[in-house]
């Protein structure tokens, strides 16, 4: 399946695709990255044939055994489906590859966690184009929900109930707000937390304390 003309579509790399084990989404992302620069990213977006032969070809990556046994998960974690709204952004090695694209620098988030397993907060940011559109949200999204004391995604803000903040109800709730008078696509992520209100002000830097002194009499 991987080597049969017959079955496959010959695609020019600069370097060849090498089978290689990761651990994490980041690590494939930046492997992706540079094997398939000469593709043009928007056929990248679609090329379903390919995506699904990565997966084949990563598949003890993205599938690992463990304790002598494989669990697979659902189809659309290995076969690449771009033209299904709620299919796309669950293929695994799409979707690492994909956040790299829209966020070079603010990733942590996402490209972290291990590249068998699709998180929460990625489905729930990915799957929304409106939110994906705006330039500074990677940016926000890493100083909203990334815990820098514990180097993690802060907790809970994907749960299942809303709650003050949370990722998952909350904040695409207020950009939906926000949109409806403000262009999100020139702000900058100062200007876009400053507007998402009290509620997130737990991504504002502390206000500089103004320095005091006693004058002696």
């Amino acid at each position: 399946m991987l080597e049969n003309n017959s079955l496959t579509e010959v695609v020019e790399l600069a370097s060849p695709v090498s089978i290689i084990q990761f651990e994490t989404k980041g690590e494939v992302a930046r492997y992706l990255d540079s094997v398939l620069k000469p593709i043009p990213q928007d056929g990248l977006l679609h090329d379903a044939g390919m995506w699904s032969w990565l997966a084949l070809l990563f598949f003890e990556s993205i599938c690992p055994t463990e304790d002598g046994q494989r669990v697979v998960k659902n189809d659309y974690h290995y076969i690449f489906e771009p033209y299904n709204v709620r299919h796309f952004y669950r293929h695994l090695l799409f979707i690492s590859w994909r956040v790299l694209q829209l966020a070079p620098a603010h990733n942590r988030l996402f490209l972290r966690s291990q590249l068998s397993t699709l998180d929460k907060l990625t489905t729930e940011v990915m799957k929304r184009l409106f939110l994906i559109r705006v330039p500074c949200l990677f940016e926000v999204l890493d100083r909203l929900y990334w815990d820098e004391k514990h180097g993690r995604p802060r907790v809970g803000m994907t749960a299942s109930k809303p709650r003050a903040g949370d990722l998952t109800h909350r904040f695409p709730l207020r950009v939906r707000q926000l949109e409806m008078t403000y262009d999100l696509t020139s702000l900058t992520a100062d200007q876009l937390i400053e507007l998402l209100g009290d509620e997130f002000a737990f991504a504002r830097p502390p206000e500089p304390r103004m320095l005091q002194r006693e004058l002696s009499l």
